[in-house]
């Protein structure tokens, strides 16, 4: 079976996206015209998936997220992709989403890599960290080990044959006597860790218990080190090594054990889907690990199947120019790597059913989610540089994820020897024409998300860019925006009034910023249609007037930033609540906030509250909803969610081409009007206070 062209993977998405709406009755748009909705959450780590966390919880608020029909994430934002989908899953009840509950656990354990949690505590859990890299790390290196040991074997049979020694010092392993003993309890401990981490590969919790373990052990294990080694005390005499057989089992013996040292079980990388799936999928019940095939499928007849928005989690396909591969020239090339229910792969080596071959199937969402999070990798996209992933292979900092390659799949299970791919790591000889291809953090090639959704023709995305940014150059939406043009024909033009530079970027004089969202058209610039007369029966035609000029724009985007405004006046805060009142002097204090560095995967719970509240308000802004605090949380009057039929269709009237070519108060009114829908209805306002935050607004 060939790889499946990404035409038949969207045709079958929106099958069951148009099923979905049915059954949840969200029609909107036409049979012609469906007007697909996504959003998207850019990467960012734990900063961008508290700030998502909060942005969503505002839309969710106003039954807008559910109407989404794509959510689409990268590296941080998937944390808080992993929250909606798993708990929906769960509770079958989007309602039940960001309760008091989920939101102060999360709160609790910002510090998700070392948690306040259990009997050790926070100090405890650093010490199993540091454990499990260690651990990991030791694994590692087992595949050049095996190498190693399979060269010295095949070395010591050649030379018993030939009765030479031309190398005598590689016999030092010739009749050492090995003190066995010390290293028999940590030995054994990490042997049959090393064997259940292959046996149970996307297990979420065996290779923790593990690590604990390890932790209690290690200390014993030096303490017996020292009486064996340094007092001598229970020394055994050696067991000799020569021999021609002995050395050739040995051989055979470490090849065959190179079929199963997979380092996808190996690595760190199952540490930290552990830590992300025990916060982000901890109220997700029997689904904490569910299989990324079965999150969504609108023919069931459970509506838990098909609540939440189509999943789109991205990740990056790693080509370092191996062996002059003629797909992909370049040393720091890759291309857009999907997981999804359905379909799994990219547009350079084609897509499999998610369903149907070993490594996809038993693909889990915390899996997947930890992938598109994989921000440090010897092959990080457009990031990548063979020196460094020297070094990152040798210490073993490893999160990135080897899998089939669709191209080279066939119906059975690919039979690898997993050292080779170590070395492929080590020399930077990453492809795609190997059995297994590397995916890693899905910002190394486009960190907002929203990349899948255009290729999707969405005509409303909303893109939440929670990354990096203190100088506000707009680097992730720059990339964005060429790479739309350039791989998918798609111009993104800002509105006039609307540039992100003008409104969202602090002046110097200013320090905060005018507004936190821009608004933008889709317009075609080029499309490809089939040319009988071109050899390869296609051709690329410009129709960027044409199309711009006759046709208009096709679709909205919305450009969400993290960004602070200036408060209004000084709040009255009860210095006794800690939580609010600290949230409140956070910018004070911290002066690079929002954007302090993604290195910081450590949030107390002022910090952590004080970008979780900002997520909230970007929302409000963002719906034109002023008063947050007093809005219903169940709005019963439904005009309030005609913002989404008004503003999804806010493009059926052409803009004009230019600015120069429009009157500047048909341009002000266009630029104004394509929110007027989202503003609040004033008799929604009259509900109830939400009880569970009555925070300062942001």
């Amino acid at each position: 079976m060939k790889p499946i062209h990404s035409n038949e993977v969207i045709q079958k998405e929106q099958e069951h996206l148009r099923l979905r709406r049915q059954k949840l009755g969200m029609e909107h748009g036409t049979e012609a015209n469906p007007n697909w909705f996504g959003i998207a959450l850019s990467g960012g780590g734990i900063r961008s998936a508290t700030i998502n966390l909060g942005f969503l919880k505002t839309l969710n608020k106003y039954g807008i997220l559910q109407k989404a029909d794509y959510l689409s994430s990268v590296s941080g934002g998937g944390y808080t992709h992993a929250y909606v989908q798993g708990t929906a899953k769960e509770t079958g009840d989007f309602s039940k989403l960001f309760n008091p509950e989920h939101v102060e656990a999360m709160r609790a354990h910002g510090e998700y890599m070392v948690p306040k949690t259990g009997p050790l505590g926070k100090n405890g859990n650093l010490v199993i960290l540091i454990i499990a890299f260690v651990v990991s790390w030791l694994m590692s290196l087992v595949s050049p080990v095996i190498v190693g040991g399979i060269a010295y074997s095949l070395y010591m049979v050649i030379a018993s044959l030939v009765g030479k020694y031309p190398f005598v010092w590689l016999n030092f392993l010739s009749g050492i006597d090995l003190t066995w003993w010390a290293m028999a309890i940590p030995g054994g401990l990490l042997a049959t860790h090393f064997l259940f981490n292959i046996m149970l590969n996307f297990n979420l919790g065996i290779s923790k218990v593990f690590n604990r373990l390890e932790s209690v052990l290690v200390g014993i294990t030096l303490l017996l080190y020292i009486w064996v080694v340094i007092v001598g005390y229970m020394g055994i005499g050696g067991i000799p090594l020569d021999g021609i057989v002995t050395y050739a089992i040995n051989a055979v013996l470490l090849f065959l054990l190179g079929f199963f040292t997979n380092p996808n079980a190996l690595s760190f990388h199952r540490f930290y889907r552990k830590q992300l799936a025990d916060l982000f999928l901890r109220f997700s019940g029997d689904y904490d690990n569910i299989p990324l095939q079965k999150v969504f499928d609108a023919k069931s007849e459970n509506p838990k199947d098909y609540i939440s928005p189509y999943p789109l989690i991205n990740t990056c396909l790693n080509l370092m120019n191996p062996r002059k591969d003629e797909a992909f020239q370049g040393t720091k090339t890759s291309d857009y790597f999907l997981l999804s229910p359905f379909f799994c792969g990219s547009k350079l080596v084609g897509y499999v059913p998610t369903d149907r071959y070993y490594d996809y199937q038993r693909m889990t969402l915390p899996a997947a989610v930890t992938i598109s999070a994989a921000a440090v990798n010897p092959g990080m996209g457009m990031y990548s540089n063979k020196l460094l992933s020297l070094f990152m292979t040798i210490f073993n900092f490893r999160l990135g994820f080897w899998i089939s390659n669709p191209l080279v799949l066939i119906k059975a299970r690919a039979i690898v020897w997993w050292p080779l791919y170590f070395f492929y790591e080590l020399l930077g000889r990453i492809g795609s024409r190997n059995k297994m291809i590397n995916i890693s953090d899905g910002g190394h090639i486009e960190n907002l998300g929203a990349y899948e959704l255009l290729r999707r023709g969405c005509r409303l995305i909303i893109a939440v860019d929670a990354g990096e940014d203190k100088g506000y150059s707009f680097a992730d939406l720059n990339n964005f925006l060429i790479r739309a043009r350039n791989e998918i024909g798609l111009e993104i033009r800002f509105r006039p009034n609307e540039q992100p530079e003008d409104l969202i970027r602090p002046r110097p004089s200013q320090v905060y910023s005018a507004k936190r969202y821009a608004v933008a058209d889709i317009y075609k610039c080029w499309e490809e249609i089939d040319d009988p007369s071109e050899p390869d029966g296609k051709k690329i035609i410009n129709f960027s007037e044409k199309i711009r000029n006759e046709t208009g724009p096709v679709g909205t985007f919305v450009y969400v930033k993290s960004a602070v405004r200036a408060p209004e006046g000084k709040p009255d805060l009860d210095k006794k609540d800690a939580l609010k009142y600290g949230t409140y002097k956070y910018k004070i204090y911290h002066p690079d906030f929002p954007h302090e560095p993604t290195s910081d995967q450590f949030f107390d719970k002022i910090q952590w509250e004080a970008y979780f509240q900002l997520g909230r308000y970007i929302g409000a802004e963002v719906l034109g909803v002023t008063d947050l605090e007093t809005a219903a949380e169940k709005p019963t009057v439904e005009a309030l969610l005609d913002w989404f039929d008004k503003g999804i269709n806010c493009f059926e009237t052409v803009l004009p081409t230019t600015a120069e070519s429009a009157p500047p108060t048909t341009r002000e009114t266009a630029a104004e009007d394509v929110f007027e829908s989202f503003k609040l209805p004033p008799a929604a306002k009259a509900a109830p206070v939400e009880k569970e935050e009555v925070k300062y607004q942001m």
